[in-house]
């Protein structure tokens, strides 16, 4: 069979199983007849694809070389067997893996362990925070209402194990309404049992621990620092005071090289927003900041039960 490159254009088919899947225009290049939706992004790939029967879209998640890997089909087959664990739609993940899909790889060698998924129409929180319009209309209740979600999901990782190990704002993607969130880039997750992977995660910057073991955020308590700025993030981001501190460009609240910091220009503003919500929640930021291991952290079930036990306004 004769090996092809994977070129796609617009109203390219490509049939993965039994269904057919259509690329997607490019938004920004509606009259280009062969410009394909597509984001690329550290270790892929992304093309936006519809389903041709249904009509419902879908991200295919095609990786770089040298990010392809058959750990890509194992995490996607372990994490399958958490069924309540509904923010990350395991269920709904299909891996083309070389031995389900032979015919369909050896035609695209760079199909390879692709991960095919639910397209997700909302910006992550990182596109919140680059969007003045989305920032300025960010409201204190939504703040709320977004970090209760957001720790509530993380905190039930812990509880299985397991760890996402990249949390980030570019990886989190809350839902209209501020009530849900998903999360993203799924593939490097740490998992009790499985192999120790060749790259492990150290992290995005500006949710980085300073002071990481050998294994990076790939570990048990790999997402208790990211978590907890995300959070932080989510629950300051509403105060004009915090946002005029950072620089409008950012994509995170505080840079790589300010985290656990002493003088940082927005740490006041950020912690004083803190008090405001709750004097325990001010104290949990506070051991993330001080902490000199990952293990230091308090797990996320902390903060989860903070917003669960008490009626913070």
């Amino acid at each position: 069979m004769n090996q092809l490159r994977l070129q796609p254009f617009r109203g390219m088919f490509l049939q993965i199983g039994e269904p057919y899947f259509e690329f997607l225009p490019h938004p920004l290049f509606p009259d280009d007849a062969e410009a394909v939706f597509i984001l690329e992004g550290g270790t892929a790939f992304i093309y936006k694809i519809r389903h041709v029967d249904s009509g419902e879209q879908y991200a295919l998640k095609v990786f770089k070389r040298n990010a392809r890997n058959e750990q890509i089909a194992q995490i996607t087959t372990a994490l399958a067997r958490y069924t309540g664990l509904p923010e990350i739609q395991a269920e709904r993940r299909v891996c083309i893996a070389p031995n389900a899909y032979p015919e369909l790889v050896n035609t695209y060698p760079e199909m390879a362990y692709a991960i095919l998924m639910p397209w997700i129409n909302a910006p992550t929180w990182a596109g919140i925070l680059l969007n003045p319009q989305a920032s300025a209309a960010y409201t204190r209740e939504q703040a709320l209402s977004l970090a209760q979600a957001t720790a509530q999901a993380l905190s039930k990782l812990e509880a299985y194990g397991l760890a996402h190990a990249d949390i980030a704002g570019g990886n989190v993607v809350p839902s209209p309404d501020k009530q849900q969130i998903q999360l993203l880039d799924t593939e490097n997750m740490y998992i009790p049992g499985m192999p120790t992977p060749q790259k492990m995660s150290q992290g995005t910057p500006g949710y980085q621990h300073q002071h990481l073991g050998p294994h990076g955020h790939w570990c048990p308590e790999g997402d208790r620092f990211a978590g907890a700025i995300l959070l932080t993030e989510m629950l300051t981001w509403w105060n004009p005071r915090v946002r005029a501190r950072v620089d409008e460009d950012a994509e995170t609240v505080f840079l790589q090289e300010e985290l656990q910091a002493l003088e940082v220009p927005c740490l006041q503003a950020v912690r004083d927003t803190l008090y405001t919500f709750s004097p325990q929640l001010l104290e949990l930021f506070d051991q993330i900041w001080l902490s000199h291991t990952l293990a230091d952290c308090p797990p996320l079930s902390t903060w989860a039960a903070l917003f669960a036990e008490h009626s913070l306004t």
